[in-house]
């Protein structure tokens, strides 16, 4: 019997041996891969990628890409368009050979089927939900306007999942990686007046090693669908060869004065004659302001500056969402440019631990937002933007965070109308996390996805430059839109070490290009505390955002407390934002109908709607006792369609939606109704 103890006692400590022997292995290779160098990556001016680099005029960052400089978002313009949307035809290329049978040249022209663009090809409903691969797309169309002299046609793509070729009459005009912000072609030299032009496109919607969100593990998919197809408008612009391309408003709001700050770049494409400029600020038909300057000798590309005074100011609030005028017009000889931006009079920071909208304290009382829908994927009609902002309305809601790329201007734009208050993020979504599914899903030390691993992904170049140029797009797209009040450089990535760094040069880089919003970065929970106590994210960052999911992934919602007075104590004199939390629930199921055993959660689960209540509900009380907590985001909207879950009580969906599918309130969207409205 002695001796039997004796062995068990020698193979207790030959374990933990081997296990303090692996936890050393594996931290040291966390820490082996979180050496990096930034300094070769410029933020601003020098920065160069496929396809684009930043350039300056006069101290202001603009991007260029495709031989053209990116343009801001402006509410209207004077300039003729010609919409490329409706009828196109599409053909799947699941063997990758149209490139080779040269479809680009539409020779061969069986099989292609008629599809109506803006189309998601394999939303949840659709008999193509699963396809993943090359998808091919074809537009016949005739110029409806005339060239005019001293203009260009500029071509514009609002968004192609996940990135694409495109040939307009056979001629390759470029390669296009990210699916989330425009891009822009120059076609004045490719385009045919008088005759039928062909306009091809030839979409990929898989994911890559450095595409935007990443692959981080062999056979991983995101946290959302793949999604694919031309989801966004198409449209052709007749531009004059000189223009504006920048309006960057900035209000200035002071006890004693308020100011429109605005900073204009115009492009001098090939002519640079004489040209003058205006600046108009109006206040609902009522001039508040005007301005007007002469550009002699222009260069390639000039900045130009006003400032309008405005007595007064109405500022922009959820309360009040008060918009503003800026009208530009170009003056030059053959030339007339008319421009309208619309932007509010307010102003967003952070001092110490408290938020600050017009100077004054607010608490973020929001809902997390993917763009999806069971027939239309990610395509996002205006009748969707309307009924889906109509119910987060409804529910009490001022903050939407915009999960996990840019959504579709015109919901941005219909959101600042309704006084939400607005975070946008790109997609740099568990890059280098791979190894925390692997984990959770139980797989096979022979899966361990070591090339992905840590800084190992987070540390290339090519990911690097695809996620800076996609956050610059994104700020030169929306940075008049007074709704959107934080920018986001990414979510659940791997931050452990020296891995925050990363997240210290994105905020630069968008610091670069807009210094007057915060930025923050949503920080993923282990609920493993050497893990958790070993990121560093927050210190780079304006706000911290959290990511919790105590009370279903892992513990019980009184976990989170604790959890907060931890990171507090860490990173003191910061606002914090639960950015996500929440339990998964299937409408009209209750605690009576016992558990439902699915992926990724223990076994004990009931998915029930009173569970999810309660959730939000301890949740809510646990932030109303912290005063540096700023605001929430439960997770999320509506429940959305997800091949991590096929044996969730609705299958393939991820059930944390307050309302369903169908956008059916669950118990949980009243329960928010309540408290928002309390506080």
């Amino acid at each position: 019997m002695g001796w039997l103890t004796l062995l068990f006692s020698i193979a207790a400590f030959a374990l933990l041996l081997i296990g303090i022997l692996l936890a050393a292995v594996f931290l040291y290779l966390f820490k082996v891969y979180s050496r990096l160098s930034l300094d070769e990556l410029p933020v601003a001016a020098g920065a160069r990628g496929d396809n684009f680099e930043v350039r300056s005029a006069k101290g202001v960052p603009y991007l260029w890409s495709y031989g053209l400089p990116y343009p801001t978002d402006c509410d209207e313009t004077g300039h003729r368009v010609q919409m490329l949307t409706g009828h196109w035809e599409m053909k799947f290329d699941p063997d990758a050979i149209g490139e080779m049978e040269r479809w680009h040249t539409l020779s061969i022209n069986g099989n292609w089927i008629g599809v109506s663009v803006p189309f998601t090809y394999n939303a949840a409903e659709s008999p193509h939900t699963a396809y993943e691969g090359y998808t091919w797309f074809c537009k016949r169309f005739r110029l409806s306007f005339r060239r005019k002299e001293n203009h260009f046609i500029r071509l514009c793509f609002r968004g192609v999942l996940l990135r694409c070729t495109v040939w307009l009459n056979g001629k390759l005009l470029g390669v296009r990686e990210g699916g989330y912000t425009p891009f822009y072609f120059d076609v004045s030299e490719h385009i045919q007046e008088g005759m039928e032009n062909f306009l091809v496109v030839r979409s990929d919607n898989r994911l890559t090693e450095v595409s935007l969100p990443p692959r981080i593990r062999a056979d991983h998919n995101p946290g959302w669908h793949t999604y694919g197809g031309i989801y966004r408008d198409v449209y052709l612009e007749l531009i004059p060869e000189t223009y504006v391309f920048k309006v960057d408003a900035r209000p200035e709001v002071n006890d004693d004065h308020a100011a429109l700050a605005v900073d204009i770049l115009v492009h001098n494409r090939r002519i640079r004659r004489p040209y003058s400029l205006s600046c108009t600020v109006a206040d609902q038909g009522h001039t508040v302001g005007h301005e007007r300057i002469e550009s002699r000798t222009p260069g390639k590309v000039e900045r130009h500056s006003f400032t309008v005074r405005i007595a007064r100011p109405k500022l922009w609030s959820p309360e009040s969402p008060h918009l503003y005028d800026v009208r530009l017009s170009l003056k030059s000889k053959g030339i007339r440019e008319d421009l309208l931006v619309k932007t509010g009079m307010r102003t967003v920071s952070v001092e110490g631990e408290s938020l600050l909208l017009n100077g004054k304290q607010i608490f973020l009382k929001g809902i997390c937002k993917h763009e999806d829908d069971p027939e239309a994927g990610a395509t996002q009609t205006d009748d969707i933007i309307k009924r889906d902002l109509s119910l987060i309305r409804r529910m009490g809601a001022n903050y939407i965070r915009m999960a996990h790329y840019p959504h579709r201007s015109k919901e941005l734009l219909r959101a600042r109308d309704m006084g939400f208050l607005l975070s946008e993020e790109i997609p740099l979504y568990q890059a280098g996390v791979g190894f925390t599914a692997w984990y959770e899903e139980k797989k096979s030390i022979a899966l361990f996805p070591h090339r992905l691993f840590g800084m190992k992904q987070m540390s290339n170049r090519e990911l690097l430059l695809n996620a800076q140029r996609e956050l610059i797009e994104m700020i030169e797209r929306d940075r008049n839109n007074p709704a959107v009040i934080l920018w986001s450089a990414g979510n659940e990535c791997y931050t452990l070490f020296e891995g925050g760094k990363i997240f210290g040069w994105l905020r630069s880089v968008a610091k670069a290009f807009d210094p007057t919003r915060p930025v923050t970065m949503a920080e993923l929970t282990y609920n493993i505390p050497i893990l958790d106590r070993s990121r560093t994210t927050a210190r780079y960052m304006d706000v911290i955002s959290l990511n919790t999911y105590y009370g279903w992934y892992y513990g019980r919602t009184d976990g989170i407390g604790p959890h907060l007075d931890r990171f507090h104590r860490r990173y003191p004199g910061k606002p914090v934002i639960l950015s996500e939390f929440g339990a998964g629930a299937a409408p009209g199921r209750s605690e009576s109908n016992g558990v439902w055993k699915a992926e990724r959660v223990d076994y004990g689960k009931t998915y029930s709607e009173e569970y999810q209540e309660k959730v939000m509900i301890d949740y809510w009380n646990t932030v109303q006792e912290r005063k540096h907590v700023v605001g929430v985001s439960p997770w999320v909207f509506s429940d959305f369609y997800n091949t991590w879950f096929p044996n969730n009580p609705v299958p393939c969906y991820n059930l944390k939606g307050v309302t369903s599918r169908e956008r059916v309130p669950k118990r949980s969207y009243h329960q928010l109704k309540k408290l928002y409205r309390k506080k």
